[in-house]
């Protein structure tokens, strides 16, 4: 066989490299489209779009396109029916605006434009976040959520320790929802034990699945509560659900003797909780051919409502719009003002037309909205690139490249293979904005499980913090130096990559536990300084992990007048009902390593006058796209007030990088105000109300969606409450079982 000559396997190479990459300038052309018309657009027609299936509808459309001429006329194509006003021309192209946009006669005819606060992505007519049109009405689809769940109580008295099967079978009687089964062990000490919901496994099809948990029941469990549950819309269908440990069966329901019609009678605890008020799940007994099974139904609601919102004064006029470069050679013109009657905005359109490729969008079948659609990925990638470009408040702290990483991910989708390999790229892509609100999951996710062991990075060495195995040949102090035959510096700086966080704190104290989880029982091997190799597997579900066993009570006496209060644990109630104790105190130790269990009012007991600070969370009032011109906020506080009896101990607060959000809400009041001395470590540095997107295939990230600033407006983000005294801890404290930073706290309150 002849061998390709090479320069024609150059010119080959080239061709497929050129071609990737016009992809790529189309991908980040279209991008950039469809921000300005989502979200700056404000036309009647382009309203009713189902926005994430456009994304991968257009991402689809101009995927081939060859040339720019091509990739204009199916830009255009796209704007033309359902965005009359919009355009795309050539860069070089000078632009008038359209005379044809403005009515003859204005009677009867208000001015149309969007209105940002935040960014609305929930369609909840609840949240602080909202999107809206001048003089139209919001509508607010009723996305209903939440679960319907059949359930019993078992004892654990004479099976503890022993090994169980739970199986079943399940079906769901409509296309809407997911069942799963579930089983967990609650244990003595008030902590959950196994547990196992088959959220990585859901049942979705409408034939019969069977299905099998398998575990060991705790040694020190106190009883059994398994069942199954109906997520979000349906109906699931429920049979033999039978339960045997050691191979006995001690459990078994078939609803056999029950009466068609009437609720179970012998599954007790069926409850439901859902997002729409008084909206309750349906429990009853069914029959199929002459075989009958539980039924968990949605309750019905009404499907969507219209309110008018105005999220702010301030607008835009008619006249105004955007001129924007799309591509080297493209640019946009988008009015973003536009004039309508009580029905429609101006200019009219063709129903016929409008209605055929809206239904061609809308009606994307259901098959297409998996990653294992490139468009999917792609559009995914689109359209979170978009909400954080036009919304994101922190661009001046992250500092990134944000047309750069939108280039990198949209050619790393195209390479992706899997749902895991996708779920990292989404990570990757807003690990760069350093806001340690974000999270990305993907609903198919199994990576559940850790290793039976806790580290942390001590003096820059990785330690084994604690061991949840004693047969396991490993002792807190140990130090790891290669994990799964990797350099352990080296494995970690590939979590770094997939963390959003704004201090170091925080992504330390996120990435000593991601780095631990995956799927269920994949190994996990370690070798240790002294050479020692040790292996196991994850095998203890997330939702029973914990770093730390030990559980420290809501308020103590510390010895020497000192009173130790967990922020963490003490409700507020108990805080004051100890008032008595507090005011005797010489001194008080606050530890708010974690999150506050809503105990505010703590704060108002320390201050000696009330909180006069406005303007410390703001949510951006955006009219304009890509963040341009002038930004005007609405302004948020917490109104504290002092409060009587004012502790005069010498009060001290304990922190360090895993506190975030209103932690740092907690603390930049004891900051500001100087109410407390702080020790430990900086916090998170990332606070203010998360906002929330979907995206098809299953994938949902936070983000934090409005600007945080510390009470004297300065900068908090990426910075976080600074201790007053720093406190390191060292391998020779934790291997000692000693709380350096507490201990810190109690020297300087016994001085």
């Amino acid at each position: 066989m002849k061998t390709i000559s090479t320069a024609l396997f150059l010119f080959l190479g080239y061709a497929c490299f050129a071609q990737s990459q016009r992809q790529i300038e189309n991908q980040m052309a279209f991008a950039k489209f469809y921000g300005y018309v989502r979200y700056f657009y404000p036309g009647d027609d382009a309203a009713k779009l189902d926005w994430d299936k456009f994304a991968i509808y257009g991402a689809q459309q101009v995927d081939r396109c060859k040339t720019d001429e091509e990739l204009k006329e199916n830009l255009n194509a796209m704007a033309k029916v359902l965005m009359p006003g919009v355009s795309i021309v050539p860069g070089s192209e000078k632009i008038v605006f359209p005379a044809n946009l403005k009515p003859k006669n204005l009677n009867g005819y208000q001015e149309i434009t969007w209105q940002h606060l935040g960014v609305g992505l929930l369609n909840d007519k609840r949240s602080l976040y909202q999107s809206a049109r001048t003089n139209r009405k919001t509508v607010f689809k009723n996305k209903f959520t939440g679960f319907g769940n059949l359930s019993t109580l078992l004892p654990a008295k004479d099976i503890k320790g022993k090994n169980f099967v739970l199986s079943g079978r399940g079906k769901m009687l409509s296309d809407d929802g997911q069942g799963q089964f579930w089983i967990r062990v609650d244990r003595e000490n008030g902590q959950m034990g196994f547990f196992e919901n088959m959220d990585s496994r859901p049942i979705k099809s409408k034939t019969w699945q069977n299905f099998e948990i398998k575990g060991i029941i705790n040694e020190d469990a106190k009883q059994l509560l398994l069942g199954a549950f109906l997520v979000n819309r349906g109906k699931f269908a429920i049979d033999d659900l039978i339960l045997k440990v050691d191979g006995k069966e001690i459990y078994h329901r078939d609803f056999e003797d029950e009466t068609v019609g009437s609720e179970p009678k012998t599954i007790s605890g069926s409850t439901g909780r859902s997002s729409v008020e008084n909206a309750k799940y349906v429990f009853s007994v069914n029959t199929e051919q002459q075989n009958k099974f539980a039924e968990v139904a949605s309750p019905a609601i009404i499907e969507s409502e219209s309110l008018e919102i105005k999220p702010f004064q301030r607008h835009a006029k008619f006249g105004e719009y955007v001129e924007k470069p799309i591509s080297k050679n493209l640019k946009i013109f988008v009015p973003i003002v536009l004039y309508g009657t009580q029905n429609q905005t101006f200019p009219l359109t063709d129903s016929v037309k409008v209605n055929k490729q809206l239904s061609a969008i809308n009606s994307m079948s259901g098959d297409k909205l998996t990653v294992n659609n490139l468009y999917l990925r792609i559009g995914n990638i689109t359209n979170t690139w978009n909400i954080f470009q036009h919304f994101y408040p922190y661009f001046d702290v992250a500092k990134t490249n944000w047309t750069a990483d939108l280039e990198k991910s949209l050619t790393e989708s195209y390479q992706s293979n899997s749902d895991v390999e996708y779920a990292n790229i989404l990570k990757k892509m807003t690990a760069k904005l350093k806001d340690g609100h974000i999270s990305v999951w993907y609903t198919g996710n199994k990576n559940q499980y850790y290793p039976p062991f806790a580290w942390d990075w001590i003096e820059n060495k990785l330690m084994i913090k604690s061991v949840m195995d004693s047969t396991l040949k490993l002792k807190k102090g140990d130090i790891v130096e290669k994990i799964n035959g990797q350099d352990a510096q080296k494995y970690f700086q590939n979590i770094y990559e997939h963390i959003s966080a704004a201090t170091p704190g925080y992504l330390n104290h996120r990435a000593k536990t991601e780095s631990l989880i995956g799927e269920k029982d994949s190994p996990f091997n370690i070798v240790l300084a002294n050479g020692q190799q040790v292996s196991t597997s994850r095998k203890i579900h997330s939702s029973s992990y914990s770093a730390d066993a030990s559980k420290q009570e809501a308020i103590k006496s510390l010895g020497n007048d000192i009173t130790y209060i967990s922020i963490s644990n003490a409700k507020m109630k108990k805080i004051d009902e100890s008032i008595e104790l507090l005011k005797s105190s010489k001194a008080i130790i606050c530890d708010l390593r974690g999150y506050p269990t809503d105990n505010t009012g703590l704060i108002e007991y320390l201050m000696v006058s009330d909180d006069t600070s406005s303007k410390w969370m703001q949510i951006p009032q955006i009219i304009y796209p890509d963040q341009e011109k002038l930004i005007t906020y609405q302004n948020e506080r917490w109104p504290l007030k002092a409060k009587s009896p004012h502790l005069n101990a010498k009060i001290f607060f304990l922190i360090d990088g895993q506190a975030i959000s209103y932690a740092e809400s907690y603390m930049s009041f004891i900051e500001h105000y100087k109410l407390a001395t702080i020790i430990g470590q900086p916090t998170a540095g990332t606070n203010g109300n998360v906002n929330s997107i979907t995206l098809p295939g299953g994938f949902n990230m936070w983000f934090t969606g409005m600007k945080v600033l510390k009470h004297d407006g300065s900068q908090h983000h990426g910075v976080g409450i600074i201790p007053n005294i720093y406190v390191n801890q060292t391998i020779k404290g934790i291997t000692e079982g000693r709380d350096e930073i507490l201990e810190r706290a109690i020297a300087e309150a016994s001085k």
